[in-house]
């Protein structure tokens, strides 16, 4: 891992990172938030009140497709019975999200997605090509007991079931809001509105606690539940 200076400009990372002073470290051959000075102090954050991460180590194709084919390509993919519009389903490190009845995101490691990860069989996966559209969209993590407050407050949907997938009707830049647990809910924005969605939930958030979070804290609250910790 390689550690690049804090005030190098990448556009991966929203200038809004940059600004609260961000480290940014390298992952996967791509430039991360990984801390803001005190990882144990963002731990704490998401554990008692609520956390903002960017991911700009997560990646995000685009299936595009007629109504059947997509249902059989994901049944292939996830089993029967065909992911609904309006949901999400994680398989592995993946988060499946079907925005509508002709069109899924598939959410991850920009190291799980490399090679794009088998959709469909046979006639079916050569019939439904994807896209790589993660330069063209930003991603962040909601994370901590307050979350779904945190959104409330910014009005976004955030009373939502988990694996919910949701919009923002008065933001047509917000693509996708989904609820991947109790505590966590994971935002997919245009990269033009980024900074400003991240204005928009610090300002609600503030109240509430609300605090920027790197990746390192992320890693070690995921290492620490796999462990049972």
């Amino acid at each position: 891992m390689q550690t690049s200076s804090r005030q190098s400009i990448d556009p991966s990372v929203p200038q809004t990172c940059l600004a609260a002073g961000a480290v940014l470290h390298e992952r996967d051959g791509h430039t991360v938030a990984a801390n803001y000075g005190s990882v144990p102090a963002e731990i704490a954050v998401c554990m008692k009140s609520v956390g903002i991460a960017d991911r700009s180590d997560y990646g995000v194709l685009e299936l595009r497709g007629d109504q059947n084919l997509l249902d059989r390509a994901l049944i292939a993919r996830l089993g029967d019975p065909a992911l609904a519009p309006g949901t999400g389903r994680r398989l592995r490190s993946v988060w499946y999200m079907r925005l509508d009845q002709r069109r899924a995101l598939l959410v991850g490691l920009h190291g799980a997605l490399a090679s794009g990860p088998p959709i469909g069989k046979g006639r079916d996966r050569s019939d439904l090509p994807h896209k790589d559209i993660g330069s063209t969209v930003a991603i962040l993590s909601v994370i901590g007991p307050r979350a779904a407050r945190l959104l409330a407050a910014a009005n976004l949907p955030g009373e939502l079931a988990n694996g919910a997938v949701a919009r923002d009707r008065g933001d047509a830049s917000v693509v996708a809001i989904l609820r991947e647990s109790q505590r966590r809910f994971l935002v997919v924005v245009q990269a033009p509105g980024a900074d400003a969605l991240w204005t928009r939930l610090l300002a609600a958030g503030e109240p509430l606690g609300a605090a920027f979070v790197g990746l390192d804290a992320l890693t070690l609250l995921s290492a620490s539940a796999t462990s049972g910790g």
